[in-house]
This record gives C-alpha cells, structure tokens and sequence, in this order.
C-alpha cells in the first residue's frame, strides 16, 4: 500500500498532500487493538507498544505546526501514518488536549512555529471570585476547539475501523490553566471556599457537559481519559493531590460513567513512600497501573511489577520523552529490554512511549520498538 505521505512534504501544499490521504486505509491497527486487550489479560505474542507522539510527528513531516494542530484531516492521517512507519502496535490519536476547555472558555491560545500551542499564561481568564461568572457550559457545537476534536475522532474511526478513546482536561489541571498555578496552590491555602467553588463549576457545568458531549457522539467509545500534569509531585503534594485532585475526578465518574479515569500523575519517587502515591493512581485510574520515567528508572520497574502483581492489575510502563530524545539507540534498546523484562513477567503488561516530541531521533524510536518486540536493533 503507497504511503499518503512523501519525504517531498514540505515542498506540497497543504491541499495536494490532503487531497493524497483521503482513501488511505489504516484498519491493520485493529490486530494491534486486539494484541494490547490480550496483553493486558495475560500472556501476549509480544509486548504492544504504543505512543504519544504528535510533536514527533509534526516534526518527521514538516507540517506547519497551526495546519497540524487545527486540521484533523492532516494531523489525523499524519499521525496514524508515522505510526505505521515505525511499528507501532496500537494506534492512537494525542493533540493539544490541555487547551480544549480551557478555549471554549474564553482562554487566549499562543502559537509557536516550533511546537504545540499553548494558554496564554500572561491573561489568565479568571483573576478574582467575580470571574467565576465567566465558567458556564459553552455551545460546543459552536466552538471551533471542540468541533475540531470530534472531528479527529470521527477521522480515526472512518481511518482505522476502531472506536475512539475520548479525553479531557481534569478538573485541577484546568483550574490552574485558567487561574495560574501559583495562584490556584495560594487560593487552596488562603480562599479554599474559592478554590472549591472554582474546582466545582469547572466539574459541573465544563467538563461532565464537554465529556457526555463527546460520548453521544461517540457511545461507543474505549474510554474516556482524563490529563493532569499539574497534579504531580512535586508541583503539589499528596495531601492536595488526595483532597483537591482526586475528588473532582471521582465526580466526574459519578456524572459521566464509571470509565471515566486519569492516568499521568508522577512523582512518586518524591515519597518516603511511593506506594501511597499508586494507591491514589488506583482510585482514579482505568484498572491499570502506569508508570513512567523518571520515576520508573529510579525506583526500578520491579517495584511497579511487584505492586501491581499484589493488587491485582496490569501494568503499563513509560519510556521518558527525555531519555528517548537524548540517549543513544544502543542506552535506549538497554532500558526497554529492562522493562520489558521485569514487566512482562507473567504477562499483564504494555509499553508506552512518553510524549515523542520534534527533537527525538528517528533511530531512537526504531530502537525503543525493536527492543520491545525482541528484534535487533
């Protein structure tokens, strides 16, 4: 099958290398969709690898980065086909979900021509309690942000035969991109009447609406999960992660179904501790334990293996977007075989590759994939 996608990329059109995709076929991810529910069972043929890789991507194709991350018809096939490039077991589609809410909202996006866009952190869209009159559930129909992901999703599923996985911006996270991070740790302390209403209205009247939203389009959906880097050691520290954080995402569980689940919080190699940090990533996750560097390579994959071994669940562990942009193929292929081997030990267990982004060597990721499937490299 000829690639939608040439190495000429970057001397076409945007309009000529769309009008290439448009019958391309990916259903071939639907064995690898296959492989990752055997793997997280029991014992699999091989380790499925999966990946966030949009920066990358962008980056391998020479997209402009505002075409890539306001066009799913480029960045859609974009994605799937860079993935099928390099042995991807399971296709996935990641874009700039931190932004979505907090766009429909009002929030100011800034564009760079190097990376992702990002919130406006100078013009925070709420500065006082009057503002809290700003958060109301917008016509996602008429936001631009919103269409443009049901419309990825939609894409996928034409593209791949799959149902799609929906996401969204967890409470905490969303509150401090709209009020600041500094600002929203001070008002936990000093206005916690605030802080909790904020939290609440963001729950209640954004992100249930935003996610039944997505799921009458897409009922059929594999999950719904949540992002939420900020709530992460040492950002914050588990007490709020217990009593701010986790409270609002079992919220949304009770108002949006029990699929509902966050699972990127880091920072456990901070505790005395860490386990108690895991106990908390149960409460709110998918029934799957993740981890992901730095904390695995410090802590060592066998304590992950071994925790989620005595709980009962699988396990899925993430290669570092630092270590994959910055070791040699040879250091990179050592450390997955690492973690391919402790964690697939009785079976139960997948490999992710954390947030790929436009610096990552190409050899790099061959390495990492080939490593995980027991190839050379």
């Amino acid at each position: 099958m000829d690639s939608p996608f040439s190495s000429a990329w970057t001397r076409s059109s945007v309009g000529e290398a769309v009008s290439n995709r448009g019958t391309h076929d990916y259903s071939g991810f639907r064995a690898g969709a296959t492989l990752l529910t055997e793997a997280l069972r029991g014992p699999s043929t091989r380790v499925p690898v999966f990946a966030q890789m949009h920066e990358f991507v962008a980056a391998e194709l020479g997209i402009p980065r505002r075409d890539f991350f306001t066009r799913p018809d480029i960045s859609v096939p974009a994605i799937l086909e860079v993935e099928t490039r390099y042995g991807l077991d399971v296709a996935s589609v990641t874009y700039d979900v931190y932004n979505i809410e907090a766009e429909a909202l009002g929030q100011p996006i800034r564009w760079t021509e190097s990376g992702m866009p990002d919130l406006d952190r100078n013009a925070p869209r709420i500065r006082n309690k009057e503002d809290l009159t700003r958060i109301r559930t917008p016509d996602f129909d008429a936001v631009p942000a919103c269409r443009r992901v049901l419309a990825m999703h939609a894409l996928f599923r034409s593209l791949t035969g799959i149902e799609p996985g929906l996401s969204f911006c967890a409470p905490f996270t969303l509150a401090t991109n709209l009020r600041g991070i500094e600002q929203l740790l001070l008002d936990i302390y000093a206005e916690p009447d605030f802080a909790r209403e904020l939290l609440h209205r963001l729950t209640e009247e954004v992100l249930a609406p935003w996610i039944l939203h997505q799921k009458r389009h897409f009922p059929q959906a594999r999950g719904v999960s949540g992002v939420d880097a900020t709530a992460s050691l040492p950002i914050v520290n588990l007490a709020i992660l217990r009593d701010w954080a986790a409270p609002f995402i079992l919220r949304l569980r009770e108002l949006c179904g029990p699929e509902i689940a966050v699972v990127n919080w880091v920072g456990e190699r901070y505790l005395p501790r860490p386990a108690d940090m895991l106990d908390l990533k149960l409460a709110v996750g998918s029934g799957v334990l993740w981890g992901q560097d730095p904390d695995v390579a410090e802590l060592g994959p066998d304590f992950y293996k071994t925790y989620a071994d005595a709980h009962d669940v699988p396990l899925i562990l993430g290669v570092g977007a630092a270590r994959l942009a910055e070791d040699t193929p040879e250091q990179i292929a050592h450390h997955v075989r690492r973690y391919v081997e402790a964690g697939s030990r009785g079976g139960r267990f997948a490999l992710y590759l954390c947030n790929l982004g436009a610096t990552t060597p190409p050899e790099n990721l061959r390495a990492a994939v080939a490593a995980a499937h027991g190839d050379p490299i």
